[in-house]
């Protein structure tokens, strides 16, 4: 199913995924305006999920547990933007690195931000089909101690090969790369889930964020 594609991308969010900390010049807004209408240009922005029961959810972690805790059914989503953006990125590779840094960082966010709309998709279908019940937020694989290997579980429940065109490398990365899996858990009752702390995250050896005193949930 086809997702409406947004007017801006999050600016905040796209330049902390670059890590830029002091406020950007006119130059680099700029740069920023022509990479967001490349990008808006180029993404073709579609979505697929399945309400399934929570034993087909594989739970393996303790994180997802937890998160899932309370709730018989559950909804597998899968987000893409679509392959124009890997060939753009790609493209860009060779003729200007650092407005590939730019792009790659905007879709990432941009991928974020229809995931958001396609959460808020299936949640009003989830209303209509199951009054009276509620939904989790979202949690993927490669998230807290969540294998990343979940993700071919997650695009076989959702058919999303065959939907959205998404594949999956040997190293369980998705092509096109600007694609998002996770679950939601739905319970009879209100739930809210669990965010993993930074000491349950397989990253947390790794994270810039941890460095710098802050959680990736900040604001």
């Amino acid at each position: 199913m086809n997702l409406q594609l947004i007017q801006a991308i999050d600016r905040k969010q796209w330049l902390a995924f670059l890590q830029v900390k002091s406020t950007p010049d006119e130059e680099f807004l700029r740069q920023l305006d022509e990479a967001e209408q490349k990008l808006l240009q180029t993404v073709r922005p579609k979505y697929t999920y399945r309400i399934c029961d929570i034993d087909e959810i594989p739970m393996d972690g303790f994180c997802i547990q937890k998160h899932l805790e309370g709730c018989e059914r559950a909804a597998a989503l899968a987000v893409t933007l679509g392959a124009g953006v890997d060939q753009m990125i790609r493209t860009l590779q060779i003729t200007s690195v650092a407005e590939a840094v730019i792009v790659d960082a905007g879709a990432s966010v941009l991928a974020e931000q229809m995931a958001d709309q396609a959460e808020t998709l299936l949640s009003e279908d989830v209303t209509a089909r199951m009054p009276g019940h509620y939904l989790t937020s979202r949690y993927s694989p490669g998230y807290g101690d969540y294998p990343l290997q979940y993700q071919k579980d997650i695009l076989h429940l959702t058919d999303a090969s065959r939907r959205l065109g998404i594949s999956l490398t040997g190293a369980n990365m998705m092509v096109p790369h600007k694609s998002i899996t996770a679950v939601m858990g739905i319970a009879d009752h209100p739930v809210t889930g669990r965010l993993a702390t930074c000491g349950e995250c397989v990253l947390r050896d790794k994270c810039t964020l941890i460095r710098e005193g802050k959680h990736c949930y900040d604001d």
